[in-house]
């Protein structure tokens, strides 16, 4: 969810600056000479439509903070095919500990610290992890927000630094699943909350471990004051309004937008010279949500968005509909509502996982009108 709002924010041309990270010379001097206090902080949500879900570092003796959060804002529209392939570069930075705390205040978001209870030996652990990523062969990374992002990667530096006893211990699962998770972070941007029922993939509708559902700040927050007992101390509040973690999915909305382009179909039963038209139109609804739908299964290794159920709703081939006859038409028409029906079906049973009727009844009520507009036939000569 978080790379599909990352380029709707790339195509409003809202990058954002990162705090500074330190110089060569000073990264030299990362290790210190008694073993170091590791210190978590996590971030609350921003304005930006990519800050929705919060953030992480962790930090060495309040002197150096690592994020894993860094990448090249200033390419713009051009990561976003990058994205789409799971190909675009994320890398850690080294930052002040100041300049991290100082970033984040100015963003006006919620900083949570929590210090890790842990021997000298497993602070040094952690701290070979932490300078480790900063080699070439290891600084870089592929983001996916739900297995690979800035917090699994400190989540995954924790557990080294305690001989996998986290992982061990965070195989209960967690009570929400990923999507609904996910979701929490869109409660204020309803229409892209609609946009996840068609583009993102069953996999999110599983119910994670604990260990997953770490992959969200504020999960590793919580399971690391739990099984730890590093409870957060809150270095500073929001001043603004609080955001919403529960809102409208805009469903309706996605099911009128599907109206627009269905209404007309209803009008050519009436007035037969509209029904071309009204095909082409219905059938340009249909096919740019199946090329989008297609298109990203097809080309992306993201699960998220490979694996998705509405290759049963959606097909680029409604792009031929508006040049078949009338006869060929309702045929067609008739043909994938029974498919439809079918997919229904399957989500009744429990066999299909996603959230899909809206997509469902996007595409039925054309394909309804449709099958119902019955060919013309030349009457008999005499």
């Amino acid at each position: 969810m978080r790379a599909i709002a990352i380029t709707l924010a790339l195509l409003a041309g809202a990058a954002h600056a990162q705090p500074r990270p330190l110089a060569p010379d000073e990264i030299s001097k990362l290790v210190s000479p008694q073993p170091p206090e590791v210190v978590l902080l996590t971030f609350g949500v921003g304005e930006r439509i990519f800050e929705k879900w919060g953030h992480a570092a962790l930090c060495l003796d309040r002197r150096v903070c690592f994020n894993f959060g860094v990448t090249d804002f200033d390419e713009g529209p051009g990561m976003i095919w990058p994205f789409v392939r799971g190909a675009q570069r994320f890398w850690v930075d080294p930052e002040h500990w100041a300049d991290t705390l100082g970033y984040y205040m100015d963003e006006d978001r919620d900083i949570y610290e929590q210090v890790l209870p842990l021997t000298p030996a497993q602070a040094r652990a952690v701290e070979r992890e932490l300078v480790g990523t900063l080699d070439e062969k290891h600084r870089y990374y592929h983001y996916d927000q739900f297995t690979n992002n800035c917090t699994t990667r400190l989540r995954d530096a924790i557990d080294r630094g305690l001989g996998g006893w986290l992982y061990t211990t965070s195989q209960a699962r967690y009570p929400l699943t990923f999507r609904e998770l996910g979701l929490r972070g869109l409660a204020d941007v309803p229409a892209l909350a609609a946009l996840t029922d068609f583009v993102i993939g069953r996999v999110i509708d599983e119910q994670p471990t604990r260990w997953d559902a770490m992959f969200h700040p504020g999960v590793l927050r919580e399971q690391i004051a739990a099984l730890l007992g590093a409870q957060p101390r809150l270095m500073y509040r929001r001043h603004g309004p609080a955001f919403p973690t529960e809102g409208s999915r805009w469903r309706l909305p996605m099911l009128a937008i599907a109206l627009v382009f269905t209404l007309p179909l209803l009008l050519a039963r009436r007035w037969r010279k509209l029904e071309r038209p009204a095909v082409a139109w219905a059938a340009l609804f249909l096919t740019l949500w199946g090329g989008i739908v297609w298109t990203l299964v097809l080309a992306s290794p993201i699960p998220a968005l490979r694996w998705n159920e509405n290759v049963l709703v959606f097909v680029p081939f409604d792009v031929v509909l508006p040049v078949l006859g009338a006869a060929r038409r309702r045929a067609y028409a008739t043909v994938r509502i029974a498919g439809l029906l079918l997919v229904s079906a399957l989500c009744g049973i429990g066999v299909l996982h996603q959230p899909l009727w809206i997509p469902v009844l996007s595409a039925l009520l054309p394909f309804a009108l449709m099958a119902m507009i019955r060919p013309k036939f030349a009457p008999p000569r005499e």
